[in-house]
């Protein structure tokens, strides 16, 4: 292989991995995987999508290259994140119910769905699964769309695009 050639190999390799770096939840994650009818177009779903590429974006910004040693890439990451999101969906609809006092982000939803993670690994999951819902929270005190408030109202945001 000539120097040209490597370099040029060189330089693809790095703006592959670039690329493979700058992917960010809206990249990785779509609004459909938080409904499959037109009847599940409403707030508290656009709400889920948002909080999944929260999480999505904070557990990769901190825990990136650490969960590649236990084999956890992108596209697993991303899976991930709706996952939680979807179950914190079952836990917000408790608080507003009255069924419980307060939102939790239990232990067991990392550690069932990535059972060989160390305990401080979960730990720090734990914290960016936080720190998302913190900052998601915060924005929704500003944000005129009350997707919590107004939970079961259609959401127009699922019909404008591209994703």
């Amino acid at each position: 292989m000539s120097y040209s050639s490597l370099s040029n190999f060189n330089s693809e390799r790095d703006m592959a991995r670039e690329t493979e770096e700058s992917k960010s939840g809206i990249d990785m994650i779509k609004p459909t995987s938080f409904y499959s009818s037109e009847s599940e177009k409403v707030k508290l779903n656009w709400f889920c999508y948002e909080l999944s590429m929260g999480i999505y974006d904070e557990i990769k910004g901190s825990l990136g290259e650490r969960l590649k040693k236990y084999k956890i890439d992108d596209e697993s990451l991303a899976e991930f994140s709706i996952y939680i999101a979807k179950k914190m969906k079952e836990i917000i609809l408790q608080k507003l119910s009255g069924k419980i006092e307060m939102v939790y982000i239990s232990y067991e939803m990392v550690e069932s769905y990535f059972p060989n993670l160390r305990d401080s690994v979960v730990n720090k999951m734990l914290d960016a699964i936080s720190k998302a819902w913190d900052e998601l929270i915060s924005f929704c005190e500003r944000c005129p769309t009350q997707c919590i408030s107004e939970k079961d109202a259609y959401c127009t945001m699922f019909d404008e695009g591209p994703y």
